[in-house]
């Protein structure tokens, strides 16, 4: 207990895993909560001396499992190994941790899914200044890693939406954990801000760790480099500060480090070997803007990578289009959808390469054949470099590594053109020498852990082949021996055994004794039975074991020697695993645009855009790719519409349209379509031009904090004001229901002025839908404005929804019978469509004001107007103009006048 607790006083933070036995014990307050969330039964040790300890346990082959509930449960777990066998005379063997893990830092296949990245997150930031001004606004430095591959990269944020800009990012990239300075001048604690940051747990650290000078160091160590102007890190010292924070957090958990020379041949009691860092080997300094911008916000509401609500994955963009045959390219393809593309090179490059897969059958479904049989190269060579791979991981990356030549010679067929196929072909390295390598040296089934007998393959090492056969040849030895002692004794029952308490032994019957001659030495004494050694069997013994631990030690060290030379290729196996994952992803979107009927998209010429202009947006036959397919799984077609969107006329469509009727569906299909085809994907649609867009905005649905104190109408406005306050001329955004959640006369008066802050300032290309009908008085007033809407067909009482989007504005919302079709009682509706008759007449009124308050103003100006207090409308109209007393009247005058106030 005493070596224990001076192990758990080094990890306080973790939960210690401590190795006795077959068991790794937890004791304590560890104890009491791993027994809670692995129901497990909670002991005590110590009782008879009246100071119990907790305690609760795990077998350490089943390990595995229990760890991965502690990590999904948000904790550290720390691995405290026997580093030596026990022995005779030894009364405490020595232990070390040789592992933590931690929600970030988790590699293993039970813990990390297989398209999904496992990353980690670090935060710096600059120090405040003593007096607030413009010139000293607040950077912010971020870095994220996946262990399990090895990407790592890093960004800066500055300017006074810094912090914004970070939670954006954060958001997308969803890391399990998030490692912060000590001082909580980010996400403290105290306000919950770690639940705000998916889910993510915050690991707070020592300032000095996040101190540039010493981050510098720490990457310049760990990429071998003299400085780190190649990573596009200069100038970045908060970038640079949080790149070096994960570098010293993964040396102090992931990579303990041996501590004794003995360690790097010799694998503690359970096979895990020794960590180390030697596939982070680069990093990649970006910028938000490399990439179209897509915020938590869009990403939610587009539903891209995750359901906005419910667990139903089928309704998102990525696993509608994910049929990628491999863990890495599934990979890619989240990254790729997340961060689309706005090189136009880069496009044109990967559309090449999707055409021509598209256009070769044949040569495109063999290509995937041979993709199918790779496994995750990415994970496999983390797990090389950080010596935790099994021998079977080996076999595993030599089958993969196989399947290589075939693979290179179907690129290389005079059917396949493209700049980005052919230089994918050079990037897919033969690595003829490390499939040699395995094919010699690893046995064809080798037992699961890299300590146990039977890892090598015979033929591989002389000596070690030597020693294998004196332990075959021993067996032979024992049935020879027992014969001839049988014959000696007389006793036909003689039986030569081994156990791992007692060695070899002769075993003799009570009934026998008697016959047991006078040189047998007595072992053991059993109920039915006496046990007995002999010199000639001493002797033997001696000479097996020895042939025992020497072909084990043999076979160790081989086996990390070839392990570590397959690590020192680490770069060439990334390279080729990068390659593999983009030619994934191409195959991919060419398997869904000859399976689906996808279109290439065209996009504006250059030229078009350097004289300033942004070109066209036009989709002929758009399809929501999602719903589409969900769609057709019913046995149902899905309805395609058409969308133009022109330079300067019109470039903002207000959309009207009964609920159910489509509205959002078009929203969404206009920009799942743009981010296809900047991905590089064909795109559900039988023509589309497209320019490049910077960025994609939307305010849809109704959303809350409730835990930050923000009900669905700010969180509204504040998506809204984002917008405003950011979109560009080469931003889309996307508007749906603005300005329902306050009361109908304040929402449809936000929603003008949004519509005319959009046409006379930034001018993005927007898609705007509503119910308020007063809205497509603008086309009139404002010349980038049209209206389109989505038709309905009425056969009596009966609506169809048609789906069609046509031009002009809808005639009504049809909302009461759209409720009639939820289900609402009858009295509910015909008392519903009487009070619309009501108000629908005092809407003429309000109408006839708004326009003749825009015709005033003119077209192209700002318009403004005051919306009339309901109240006071009411109460005027309910007023006896003819019955009141002058007196009377000026006090309803002054009682309006207030209420308007």
């Amino acid at each position: 207990m005493q070596q224990y607790l001076t192990i758990k006083k080094q990890h306080p933070a973790a939960l210690l895993l401590f190795r006795l036995g077959d068991f790794y014990e937890l004791f304590y307050d560890d104890a009491v909560v791993a027994s809670r969330i692995l129901q497990i039964t909670l002991t005590a040790r110590n009782k008879e001396k009246g100071q119990p300890i907790p305690m609760c346990g795990v077998p350490h082959h089943a390990a595995d499992n229990y760890i991965a509930r502690l990590i999904r449960a948000g904790h550290k777990v720390a691995i405290c190994e026997q580093m030596e066998e026990p022995g005779p005379g030894k009364k405490l063997v020595r232990r070390e941790v040789i592992r933590v893990l931690t929600p970030g830092t988790a590699t293993d296949a039970s813990l990390v899914g297989a398209k999904e990245n496992n990353f980690l997150a670090a935060v710096s930031r600059s120090p405040a200044p003593k007096q607030k001004s413009s010139a000293h606004l607040p950077s912010i430095g971020l870095a994220y890693a996946d262990l399990s591959t090895g990407e790592f990269r890093a960004t800066e944020f500055s300017g006074e939406n810094a912090e914004l800009r970070l939670r954006d990012e954060l958001g997308i990239l969803r890391p399990r954990e998030i490692l912060l300075a000590q001082p909580a001048t980010l996400f403290p604690a105290a306000t919950g801000e770690e639940t705000d940051q998916a889910g993510a747990i915050c690991t707070r650290l020592d300032d000095w760790i996040f101190e540039a000078n010493y981050a510098a160091r720490q990457l310049e160590m760990q990429f071998r480099v003299m400085a780190l102007e190649g990573f596009g890190l200069a100038g970045h010292p908060q970038a640079t500060a949080a790149a070096g924070a994960i570098v010293h957090y993964l040396r102090e958990t992931s990579a303990i480090g041996a501590r004794r020379s003995d360690d790097a041949t010799r694998a503690p009691s359970n096979g895990t070997m020794r960590a180390g860092l030697e596939h982070l080997d680069r990093i990649i300094y970006y910028e938000q803007q490399d990439a179209m911008i897509l915020d938590q916000v869009t990403c939610r509401n587009l539903e891209l990578v995750e359901p906005a609500a419910g667990d139903d994955n089928s309704a998102t963009l990525l696993r509608s289009v994910d049929h990628t045959s491999t863990g890495m390219g599934a990979r890619l393809l989240h990254a790729w959808i997340l961060r689309p593309e706005i090189s136009l090179i880069e496009i044109e490059d990967r559309l090449d390469a999707v055409a021509a897969l598209k256009s070769e059958t044949v040569t495109r479904e063999e290509i995937r054949k041979e993709l199918e049989g790779i496994l995750d190269l990415e994970r496999l060579t983390s797990r090389i470099t950080m010596g935790i791979a099994t021998p079977r991981d080996l076999l595993a990356l030599r089958a993969s590594l196989e399947k290589i030549p075939s693979l290179r010679a179907l690129l290389g067929g005079s059917e396949l053109g493209g700049k980005r196929l052919a230089a994918l072909r050079e990037q897919i390295e033969d690595l003829a020498d490390i499939r040699e390598i395995i094919a010699k040296s690893i046995a064809d089934d080798p037992p699961a852990m890299a300590n146990e007998p039977g890892v090598i393959r015979p033929g591989f090492h002389a000596e070690l082949d030597e020693l294998h056969n004196v332990l075959k040849q021993g067996r032979q030895i024992i049935a020879a021996m027992e014969e001839r002692e049988r014959k000696r004794t007389g006793i036909g029952s003689l039986k030569i055994r081994y156990n791992q308490v007692f060695g070899y032994y002769i075993e003799v019957s009570k009934a026998n004794l008697a016959l047991a001659p006078q040189d047998y030495e007595r072992k053991q004494t059993l109920v039915g039975a006496e046990r007995f050694t002999s010199a000639e069997l001493k002797d033997h013994e001696r000479k097996v074991l020895t042939a025992e631990y020497r072909a084990l030690e043999i076979e160790r060290r081989l086996y990390t020697e070839i392990r570590e030379s397959i690590a020192r290729e680490v770069a060439r196996l990334r390279r080729v695993a990068a390659a593999i994952a983009q030619l994934d992803v191409l195959a991919n979107f060419a398997r869904l645009a000859a399976g689906r009927g996808y279109a290439r998209p065209e996009f504006t010429d250059r030229e078009i855009a350097r004289k300033g202009a942004r070109g066209e947006l036009l989709v002929a036959g758009g399809r929501h790719p999602v719903i589409e397919g969900l769609v057709e799984e019913r046995g149902e077609r899905f309805v395609p519409n058409d969308l133009y969107l022109g330079d300067n006329s019109p470039f903002l469509l207000i959309i009207t349209g009964p609920n159910m009727g489509g509205k959002s569906t078009y929203l969404r299909q206009a920009a799942l379509i743009s981010i296809l085809a900047q991905m590089g994907s064909f795109v559900p649609a039988a023509r589309a031009t497209l320019p490049l867009f910077d960025r994609i905005f939307t305010r849809i649905g109704a959303s809350d904090n409730l835990a930050r104190g923000r009900s669905t109408f700010l969180v509204e406005m504040h998506e809204v004001a984002a917008i405003l306050n950011t979109a560009t001329p080469a931003s889309l955004v996307l508007l749906d229901e603005v300005g329902r959640g306050t009361s109908t006369f304040d929402g449809l008066s936000i929603a003008w002025a949004v519509v005319e802050a959009l046409h006379d300032g930034a001018r993005p290309r927007t898609l705007f839908a509503t119910h308020y009908h007063e809205l497509t008085e603008l086309e009139q007033l404002l010349p980038g404005v049209k209206n389109v809407h989505v038709s309905v067909e009425e056969a009596g009482s009966e609506i169809v929804f048609l789906r069609r989007v046509e031009p002009g504005s809808a005639d009504k919302s049809y909302g009461i019978e759209v409720a009639r079709l939820a289900g609402l009682p009858n009295p509910v509706i015909v008392r519903a469509r009487e009070i619309l008759l009501r108000h629908e007449r005092s809407e003429e009124k309000l109408t006839e004001e708004l326009s003749e308050a825009s015709k005033a103003v003119g077209p192209g100006s700002q318009t403004s107007f005051a919306a009339i207090h309901e109240s006071v409308l009411q109460e005027l109209r309910a007023a006896d103009l003819n019955g009141l007393t002058p007196i009377e009247a000026l006090n309803l005058l002054a009682a309006l006048q207030k209420e308007l106030k």
